[in-house]
Order: C-alpha cells, then sequence, then structure tokens
C-alpha cells in the first residue's frame, strides 16, 4: 500500500523530494514518517519490501482454563480443608498435575490461577484450629447417607428454613468511590469509606419457605414483621407461629416426601417433657408412675433420674415429628 501510493504520488507529481511524499503518504495512510521513510528505502534498494513480522499474541492463563477447570482447581483447594489439612501451593499443584482430567501446569501459572479465583495467601495465627466433634461427624454422616437412601428410593425431598430481610438491605447496587482506598486516605481528604453496612435498625420482615428440587413451594410463603427489636429472628420465632405455619403446608407437599430443617428451638419442641435435675424429687416419681415404672422407696433423686434416663427415649419425641408422621411423611 504504502509502494503504491508511493509510485502513484510520483506518477501525479514528479518534482516532489522524497522527504515530501513521505508527508503526504504519512498523512494519507495514517503511519509514521519513519515506517513510511525505511519502507520506501527498502523498494529502492531491493526492487521488493518484506512483509512485517506480525506480533504472536500469546493466550493468557485466564483465556486457556474454562470455568470446569477453574471450578475444579477451587475444589481441590476445598478438599484440603475437608481434610482438616492445611492447602499450600505445592500440595494444591500435586493434586491438580496428578489429577488425570485437569491440564498440568506450572507452579507460577498455578500461583496466578490460584490468586485469580480469589483465594488469599495469609499469615496463619497460632491459636489452635477448631476441630468438629465426633458426635458432629457421626450426625453428618448419618444425614448424607439417609439423603441418599431416600433419593434412591424416589421420594421428594423438601427443605425449609427461615431468615430475616431488613428494610436498610433494599438497594442491591449503590455508588461507590473507587479512588478512596483506605480509611486513613478518607479520613485526610475528608471523605467517606462509602456506604456503611446495614445497622439492622428499623423494620425487618420474617420469612420462612419450604422448597425441593422442583422449587419453592406454592403457597409456601410466610412473611410476617417483627415486632421485636433484637437482631436475632429465631427469638421472634416460637414453636406454635411454626408449627401453624407447617400445619398450612404439609397439604401443599407430595405424599411420601421428606422434610429437612435444622434444630432450631422451635422445629424441636417435644412432645413431653422429661424429667431432669432440675425437677424436685415427688415430681420425678409421680412422672415415672404414670409411664408404669416400679421403684422402691425412698429412692434418692440420682438414682431416679437413672431410671428416667433408661427409659426416656420412649417418650423423647418431637410435636412436629409426630405431626408429620401422621401425614405419611417424615423429618
Amino acid at each position: 500500500m504504502i509502494i503504491n501510493l508511493y509510485k502513484t504520488k510520483l506518477l501525479q507529481q514528479p518534482k516532489l523530494t522524497i522527504k515530501e511524499v513521505v508527508k503526504i503518504i504519512s498523512k494519507e495512510l495514517g503511519i509514521g514518517q519513519r515506517t513510511a521513510q525505511l519502507t520506501i528505502a527498502e523498494y529502492k534498494n531491493e526492487k521488493t519490501v518484506r512483509s512485517p513480522n506480525k506480533t504472536k499474541i500469546r493466550a493468557t492463563f485466564k483465556e486457556k482454563i474454562d470455568d470446569f477447570e477453574r471450578d475444579a482447581i477451587r475444589r481441590k483447594v476445598h478438599e484440603f480443608w475437608f481434610r482438616k489439612q492445611l492447602p499450600t501451593l505445592d500440595k494444591i499443584l500435586i493434586a491438580v498435575n496428578e489429577d488425570p482430567d485437569l491440564n498440568t501446569y506450572k507452579r507460577s501459572t498455578l500461583h496466578l490461577i490460584v490468586r485469580d479465583l480469589n483465594f488469599v495467601y495469609v499469615k496463619r495465627g497460632r491459636n489452635s484450629a477448631l476441630i468438629e466433634r465426633e458426635d458432629i461427624v457421626l450426625w453428618r454422616t448419618k444425614y448424607i447417607e439417609d439423603i441418599r437412601k431416600y433419593r434412591s428410593q424416589g421420594r421428594t425431598i423438601y427443605y425449609l428454613d427461615e431468615t430475616w430481610v431488613n428494610a436498610g438491605d433494599c438497594n442491591e447496587r449503590i455508588w461507590q468511590d473507587n479512588t478512596v482506598t483506605s480509611h486513613r486516605e478518607a479520613f485526610v481528604c475528608g471523605l467517606s469509606t462509602g456506604a456503611p453496612n446495614p445497622t439492622a435498625k428499623g423494620k425487618r420482615l420474617i420469612v420462612v419457605h419450604i422448597g425441593s428440587e422442583e422449587g419453592f413451594v406454592d403457597g409456601g410463603l410466610l412473611v410476617f414483621e417483627s415486632k421485636k427489636g433484637s437482631a436475632d429472628y429465631h427469638e421472634e420465632m416460637n414453636g406454635d407461629v411454626f408449627f401453624g405455619w407447617l400445619k398450612g403446608v404439609i397439604p401443599l407437599l407430595k405424599d411420601n416426601s421428606v422434610i429437612v430443617m435444622d434444630n432450631a428451638p422451635y422445629h424441636s419442641t417435644k412432645s413431653e417433657k422429661c424429667p431432669t435435675l432440675g425437677w424436685k424429687k415427688g415430681e420425678i416419681e409421680n412422672w415415672l408412675e404414670e409411664k408404669g415404672e416400679q421403684f422402691e422407696r425412698p429412692m434418692n433423686k440420682v438414682r431416679l433420674m437413672d431410671i428416667v434416663n433408661r427409659i426416656k427415649p420412649q417418650f423423647n419425641t418431637y410435636v412436629v415429628d409426630e405431626y408429620v408422621k401422621t401425614k405419611n411423611m417424615m423429618v
């Protein structure tokens, strides 16, 4: 293109100097005068012009991995935490490169990927790590086994829970000044650090809902305004409110289904209170007699409670569980 325009200009205006032609070509083609001058000089000396070297655009590490690969690497990191191990870059590198379904990476590349996944390398405190109690581990294991069994049976599994919505949490997006990078800078410049987090002041709505893999259950939503100023919505909920809502929801659920919920106090209202050491001795004796238990008199409270603890599992039932059973469902 440069040479063609150069020849055209010389034919039109033979008296133009090289310097003038270079200026005209630079202006019309929008290229630098130096580029035009070197190209013309090469043509005059060699009677030809070589194509310029094309700069090879290398793909970045972000372009080399897809969402599946990114998610798989993220899970590799979390697997260390699940095993109560501390993930280091070298450990992650070995785990990723040993997986036949994943690409093989250099340490430097994996470091960039891990950083891009928003993992941060922080100094670990000297305090001892919290270890889960064995009963919690067993509880979770049994839950997973039961869920797998119910799914294999084709039973519909519903999940329910409660939360609260504060009036100050309505706006999802706000303007933020990205030029303010620290509290000190904001103080020196007389600026703010942006909108504060919701204060939990003002009106609060308590929300209860239930759903399955098919989505939320139509008619299962309960929303009411909290009347208390407590930041914990659990204080507003109680066994009567929850049980009343559940009785209205049960007819909307499929037969022989399973309901999953946590052990919040209002989910776990006992059908009958069992004696504790806080009960009076006479009250414990009356409870045992009502259950048909025979015992020698006199007997101290500790021995009475030993009998209670032996038979208590027979009567340690929950209002919600027993009601749901009558509807051919289970919790």
